[in-house]
């Protein structure tokens, strides 16, 4: 059972996964439209818009407390915090997001540690000679 911290912490990663979902898918589209004779920034804006529409279902099953959404939404974080230190690694760029490539690590470890908020609850009933409705031989 997931106490109410767990909760709120469960929402608050599903709006950010709705929030930057859009925000990269929106940059994506803007990076594909003005990168058109460059390769690298053209996988870039690219890579963003795929992972940008692959948040944006995420959140939404976060919310609803889909099981397939954890891992999509792991997949999804985890590849933002890639693409984001992409430009640092190939040496174009000094300049990292580096409270993005954070959040978004930080929410994909949440949801690797985050297991039970996904497992169906047990209802506690326990079959005994009194609960059952078909008699016990012995």
């Amino acid at each position: 059972m997931v106490d109410d911290h767990g909760e709120v912490g469960l929402y608050a990663v599903a709006a950010l996964a709705l929030g930057l979902g859009a925000v990269h898918v929106l940059s994506g589209v803007l990076g594909l439209v003005s990168s058109l004779g460059a390769a690298g920034a053209l996988v870039l804006a690219g890579s963003r818009t795929v992972l940008g529409l692959l948040l944006i279902p995420a959140g939404v099953g976060l919310a609803l407390r889909k099981p397939w959404s954890r891992w999509v939404g792991v997949v999804a974080f985890g590849g933002i915090a890639v693409v984001q230190l992409l430009p640092l690694l190939a040496g174009t760029t000094l300049a990292v997001p580096l409270a993005g490539v954070l959040l978004s690590t930080g929410c994909s470890l949440y949801l690797l540690l985050a297991g039970e908020a996904f497992e169906k609850a047990d209802d506690g009933r326990v079959l005994t000679e009194d609960t059952d409705p078909h008699e016990f031989v012995r």
